[in-house]
């Protein structure tokens, strides 16, 4: 048979793509290696699946081509991948603009999908790596090594390469440098960070709200607010998710990479900290003190960090160690290493470049009737449902395209 449209990759993009050209009556086959379709889905928002954000501008995603993801979320945002759910019968509900299943389960939102592929008799064809394509007389030919399919259109939606168990290989990268695009080199986004000579490892498996700034070559470039999680090789959680872009690809150009945590961003000024301490802690330890702020292991490791002695009492203490205390609160500073891999990592960075595909339609500037949709893309965005976003646009964009 000769379909209007082959799918490699059924996750979340090839999945949309697959639906909306078949409700143009496209004839559509999606090919999958893994023995489900819409795995990796099911790991998103742990297991709850945030699907989208209410907030969306051009800074929410990155790009070796700035204007190319925002160009194409402004056809299919938000509230179209809201409708679009809400018309599969799932329920969506608001949490702060972050958008999720009523039923709080990745699991709706995979299997919402995949009914809708059942009801419109979409051929899927599990387990079947495919490994080679060509392109003759107008037609797509891609094979495994058992079996081969053939078709007017082709949509490579294989995914990047972060977290293989759930399917994302970097495979999909081979098939299109075979195709002569270009590739935008590959690495780990929304990941941990690996701090070797750790000042705070002994405070690890704290969790804080504190504000993190990226420092590289010396000068703060981006900064976020939230939840910091402190553990044995270094730092996680989600604000440092959203460092990680810029600290990696520092690293990556050679630049010195560091962090600075200000442990204590409501607290502005330091005389008022001091003047506290003096009317409520005078008889207290520096830990005791501390205590009153942060959890006794990250106490502890600050005034380990800061060389002052938590068994001193608070009213003994030197200017110069009650500043190093301050320093060490606000402006904590520690070079950064290294980073989790693939296998940890949220999302992949790089890609397939965007400065050979439409934003429009997600089609090939190379090879007419060849389109890419979601992480295979040198498209990234932060948490928040922002890379599930790009998987539904860019899945949208290129199913409705197929001629």
């Amino acid at each position: 048979m000769i379909y209007d449209l082959l799918i490699i990759g059924g996750g979340a993009a090839g999945m949309m793509a697959a639906i909306t050209a078949a409700e143009t009556g496209k004839k559509v086959i999606i090919i999958e290696k893994m023995n489900r379709l819409g795995k990796k889905i099911l790991a998103t928002g742990n297991g709850r699946c945030n699907f989208t954000n209410s907030y969306l501008d051009e800074d929410c995603y990155r790009s070796s081509k700035k204007s190319f993801p925002f160009t194409a979320v402004e056809q299919f945002g938000s509230q179209d991948a809201i409708a679009f759910f809400e018309q599969l019968g799932i329920a969506v509900v608001d949490r702060d603009g972050y958008y999720y299943p009523r039923s709080n389960q990745a699991s709706t939102v995979a299997d919402g999908l995949i009914y809708k592929i059942k009801s419109l008799h979409i051929p899927v064809v599990l387990e079947c790596k495919i490994n080679r394509i060509e392109k003759k007389k107008g037609y797509f030919t891609i094979a495994s090594r058992k079996k081969e399919f053939t078709g007017r259109n082709l949509l490579i939606a294989a995914g990047g390469k972060a977290q293989e168990k759930l399917g994302s290989d970097g495979s999909g990268f081979l098939l299109a440098k075979s195709c002569r695009h270009t590739l935008i080199e590959p690495f780990p986004a929304l990941t941990a960070l690996i701090i070797k000579k750790h000042p705070l490892k002994e405070a690890s498996g704290v969790r804080c709200r504190c504000k993190v700034t990226a420092v590289i070559n010396g000068q703060g470039s981006k900064a976020e607010e939230g939840e910091l999680q402190i553990t044995s090789y270094g730092v996680s959680g989600v604000l440092i998710f959203q460092l990680s872009r810029f600290i990696i690809d520092g690293i990556r150009k050679g630049k010195r990479s560091a962090i600075c945590i200000d442990f204590l961003p409501e607290q502005k000024e330091k005389s008022q900290f001091f003047t506290t301490m003096k009317e409520c802690a005078s008889y207290k330890t520096a830990q005791q003190w501390l205590e009153g702020y942060f959890p006794t292991k990250l106490a502890d490791a600050l005034l380990a960090y800061a060389g002052v002695d938590s068994n001193k009492n608070v009213g003994n203490l030197s200017k110069k160690e009650r500043e190093q205390i301050w320093r060490q609160i606000k402006e904590c500073r520690m070079s950064i290493d290294g980073w989790k891999d693939f296998d940890f990592a949220q999302v992949t960075a790089g890609g397939v470049s965007v400065a050979e595909v439409s934003p429009y339609t997600m089609e090939s500037e190379l090879i007419p009737g060849l389109y890419f949709a979601g992480e295979i893309l040198d498209v990234d965005g932060t948490c928040g449902g922002y890379n599930l976003q790009w998987a539904w646009t860019s899945g949208y964009l290129a199913g409705r395209s197929i001629q």
